[in-house]
């Protein structure tokens, strides 16, 4: 049997995953590795750690594997990474996309070049979590490393692959978030770079994902166990290989990943930016195709908060199915609370950093119950407001992915809230590498589509909305989407205090 294999390299591991012709995954395997977070919003990652755990997790799926010829090979990571790659190794550790160290950098180009234009060029808002704002970081505060770099690699799978065969490269989805590249037509910004005064030539290829760009080389293939010549195509931003791999590949298609934290997404054939709304628009995985898709900073992150403050210190914290069966005995609306879930800050619909969670209409006769359920419908509404700052008018099902859809009750609130089926992804943990693998197969020809049969997608549960709650959700949700626009100059006051505090 012909079979292609994947690598995912992740927020906390990489999963390596072996898919047959037929779509089915057939065997995967995960190594993890260490995140390291400093002061100053520092948060980096060591690019050999990446690669020893994918050599750990293909060592591991040979084991499970059935007789298979692999055909290639294709990778999918985190994106907006900044990696300084030298002749011969990364200089240093990769700085991830959640660190925010560069704020006066971001601050600094908004002067020169002007908010509007930069979400003109690139489609999307440029902060500190950009590569653009980082690499100019990197100008003031590390010089030297930076005059030692030959490439900047914009993914944790391009390191990946230039450890397999040598390649310097990244795929459009990778770049479309970074603040370095087109998104109308998908070249680099060289203006702007000059602008800036940013060397362009450190800039890696650009290759459309599933191209074939190398071949495993003679000592990759000992380290992984992958044949030598292996054919390596172009991998994919992982939120181009996750809509891939729930099956959200085609115009249209919604669907949500509630993990700690979150995003709403979907496939377009035509799109204008929404940065003012906080969805950023990204490269397909198909070309001449976009993703839009609207952050939610901290989405199961809300409950994962509240098990905590819930038990007494030094008790063990409740499991999740306890959760679940205080929130099913309690009815929709808890008893009239209601939880904003922004713990974080928020970007979508609206970019506060500010912004902060809340309890309202608690009185002496709330009970935990009523919190946990609140804090679920809070979530839920959350994702309203990105289907509303989307702007998708929703005719199937919303697909569901991450953690947090195997929570029966928090998937039925979804499906209430949203006055939509709800569709939980099988093994949603697999889905970026299931999505390069069907990219790959597009590629080599074995299929016509990138949503090519049904049982590539499996679903593991269907949420049916019940009539009788959809009136009380609307009304709470009414309420809801009022009650940040009210708060707002609270939370700077308060935050204005809490720098004050600490």
């Amino acid at each position: 049997m012909q079979s292609i294999v994947a690598v995912d390299i992740g927020t906390a591991g990489a999963k390596a995953a072996l898919v047959g012709r037929d779509g089915r995954l057939l065997a995967s395997a995960l190594a993890t590795y260490p995140t390291q977070t400093a002061a100053g919003n520092r948060v980096e990652q060591q690019p050999q750690d990446w690669w020893a755990a994918a050599v750990q997790a293909l060592q591991a799926l040979w084991g499970q594997a059935p007789a298979t010829s692999v055909a290639a090979l294709i990778l999918s990571g985190q994106m907006q990474e900044t990696i300084l790659l030298g002749a011969e190794e990364s200089l240093g550790a990769a700085i991830l996309y959640s660190d925010s160290r560069a704020q006066a950098e971001a601050a600094s180009i908004e002067r020169r070049v002007g908010a509007e234009l930069l979400i003109q060029r690139t489609g999307n808002l440029q902060g500190a979590a950009s590569v653009l704002a980082k690499w100019c970081w990197l100008a003031r505060h590390e010089p030297e490393r930076l005059a030692a770099t030959s490439t900047i690699l914009l993914g944790s799978h391009d390191y990946v692959a230039w450890r397999l065969c040598g390649v310097r490269a990244t795929d459009p989805t990778t770049a479309a978030t970074t603040g370095l590249l087109g998104w109308r037509d998908g070249l680099w910004l060289d203006d702007l770079l000059e602008e800036l005064g940013l060397e362009r030539a450190l800039l890696p290829a650009l290759h459309p994902a599933g191209r074939v760009v190398g071949q495993v080389s003679v000592a990759a293939a000992a380290e992984t166990g992958l044949r030598a010549g292996t054919p390596l195509l172009q991998g994919v931003g992982d939120l181009g290989a996750t809509t891939v791999g729930v099956g959200a590949a085609a115009a249209g298609t919604l669907y949500a990943y509630l993990g700690t934290s979150g995003w709403l997404a979907v496939s377009r054939d035509e799109a204008e930016p929404l940065a003012e709304r906080g969805v950023f628009t990204i490269c397909h995985a198909q070309p001449g195709r976009w993703i839009q898709v609207a952050p939610l900073l901290t989405a199961g992150g809300n409950l994962d908060w509240l098990r905590q403050v819930l038990v007494p210190l030094g008790q063990p914290l409740p499991a999740y199915d306890a959760l679940d069966a205080l929130a099913a005995g309690v009815r929709p609306g808890s008893g009239g609370v209601l939880y904003l879930p922004y713990l974080n800050g928020e970007r979508s619909p609206f970019n506060d950093p500010q912004a902060r969670a809340g309890f309202l209409g608690i009185s002496g006769a709330t009970t935990q119950a009523e919190l946990v359920r609140a804090a679920m419908e809070g979530v839920a509404y959350a994702y309203r407001a990105l289907r509303e700052a989307i702007g998708v008018v929703q005719r199937g099902p919303l697909l569901l992915a991450g953690g947090g859809g195997q929570s029966a009750v928090w998937a039925q609130i979804l499906a209430d809230v949203l006055a939509v089926s709800v569709q939980v992804v099988a093994d949603p943990g697999d889905a970026p590498a299931r999505g390069a693998a069907l990219v790959a197969g597009h590629a080599l020809g074995w299929y016509s589509s990138l949503a090519p049969v049904e049982h590539a997608f499996p679903v593991a549960a269907t949420y049916v909305p019940n009539p009788r709650h959809l009136q009380r959700y609307d009304h709470l949700y009414g309420i809801f989407v009022g009650v940040y626009p009210a708060l707002r100059s609270a939370f700077a006051a308060l935050a204005q205090e809490e720098r004050t505090l600490r």
